[in-house]
């Protein structure tokens, strides 16, 4: 089976909602999405549309309501928790609209702990970190709290602790929503070069942050349905 197709995505009726007492709450309704392996794919849709929930869905962190999830071989909606785990540690990436770092570990540390289930020794460790947070320009805050750090050097911070593992889909909310444009062009540019290099899936959720034309193509998503 070819890289392209062991990353292909692909939703079949996605419905997800949730239910209180008082009512239940539709917030995906009858998904049908194909993402072809090495795509990098923009979700947009104003908040509330839904975005979030369907990258959570796509990568396994929820489970839907009905219909399935499909990554290459694997249905990830159905796969039991410690299969999910696996794939999710080996394969699948997120990088996080809150960013969701470890606030009593530095920098180094939070990256570090993604890397924990690759088995690497601590040179090895060292040998991937050490030039991504160069390249960032986050050397000198490898000792750091998330605490101490701007907003914009925590999403930094975000995005290497995911792309450090090199996963073969990425699933990213806003990534470029709380920097300044030339951060956002650093980050942009080094997704597409994982892309290139590692033959990724790339899938970003965005309310119009992520310029459209560095995708190959923009899905809407309006009141939890594609439109088309």
């Amino acid at each position: 089976m070819a890289i392209e197709d062991l990353n292909r995505i692909v939703c079949e009726s996605l419905t997800k909602e949730y239910a209180s007492r008082r009512q239940t709450t539709k917030v995906l309704s009858g998904i049908n999405l194909t993402i072809e392996g090495n795509e990098m794919v923009l979700i947009k849709g104003r908040s509330g549309s839904g975005k979030t929930t369907l990258l959570h869905l796509m990568g396994g962190l929820i489970r839907p309501t009905s219909g399935k999830v499909k990554i290459g071989r694997f249905t990830v909606s159905e796969l039991p928790n410690h299969e999910l785990c696996t794939l999710l540690s080996d394969n699948i990436g997120f990088i996080f609209q809150n960013f969701n770092l470890m606030p009593t570990y530095s920098i180094y540390e939070n990256i570090e702990i993604a890397l924990a289930p690759k088995g690497y020794d601590n040179r090895e460790t060292k040998k991937i970190i050490e030039p991504l947070l160069e390249e960032f320009g986050l050397t000198e805050k490898s000792s750091t709290l998330p605490s101490e750090l701007s907003i914009g050097q925590q999403q930094k911070v975000a995005v290497v602790r995911t792309i450090a593992k090199k996963p073969s889909v990425i699933f990213a909310d806003e990534p470029t929503g709380s920097v300044d444009p030339e951060t956002a062009d650093e980050i942009i540019q080094y997704l597409k070069k994982l892309r290139k290099e590692n033959r990724s899936t790339i899938v970003i959720a965005t309310h119009g942050s992520f310029p459209e034309e560095q995708a190959d193509r923009t899905i809407l998503l309006e009141n939890g349905s594609v439109r088309v």
